[in-house]
């Protein structure tokens, strides 16, 4: 992404106090798809039951949703976005808007994603008809802090295929804020509180 570019964006924005954050975001969108960059909008993690199991990272971008397959070196040491936002996005919300920090943030290399070995699927949103969070009401397991590990769960319903994800609440932070994000997405997205 141009830089200077996205420095005229915020400026907009910041001269627009009466948007709502979502609004910011989707304006975000249309600009990034208007200018054809593509850039992350979220990023959540997940893994199968197991500790030792697959384990996925899940990119929203302005464009399509990307699954990788996280290495298991990445499933413990975990280099991404926590429970959330993309750095472009962060930015866009941020009070502190720093130069610096937004050039170190432009690192997102969607080729080099999509000719990635572990890449499991990307899928465009006109292919995506609903993503469904459910927040996970079997959460009985203790670690060995003493805290409960409890465990959301995501669907994306793809027009040929469903991709069924457990998401970790220590991974993906809460789970309000989490489902809050994910209604910026230019799909149906329903939330189950149940």
């Amino acid at each position: 992404m141009n830089i200077q570019k996205f420095n005229e964006f915020l400026k907009y924005t910041n001269s627009k106090n009466q948007f709502s954050d979502i609004q910011k975001i989707k304006i975000f969108m249309e600009w990034c798809n208007k200018n054809n960059y593509e850039e992350i909008l979220l990023r959540l993690c997940s893994q199968e039951h197991e500790v030792l199991g697959n384990s996925s990272l899940l990119d929203f971008t302005t464009k399509r949703i990307i699954s990788r397959q996280r290495s298991f070196l990445n499933k413990f040491l975990d280099l991404g976005y926590v429970a959330g936002m993309g750095p472009f996005p962060y930015m866009i919300l941020s009070t502190k808007k720093q130069n610096s920090k937004i050039k170190n943030s432009s690192n997102f290399n969607l080729e080099r994603i999509l000719n990635d070995p572990n890449l499991e699927y990307s899928i465009d949103y006109d292919s995506v008809q609903e993503v469904i969070i459910d927040r996970g009401s079997n959460t009985v397991v203790r670690n060995m802090f003493g805290s409960f590990i409890s465990k959301n769960y995501l669907s994306i319903i793809a027009k040929n295929k469903t991709y069924e994800y457990i998401l970790p609440a220590k991974k993906n932070g809460d789970f309000f804020r989490m489902s809050h994000w994910l209604k910026i997405l230019p799909v149906k997205v329903s939330i189950n509180l149940d």
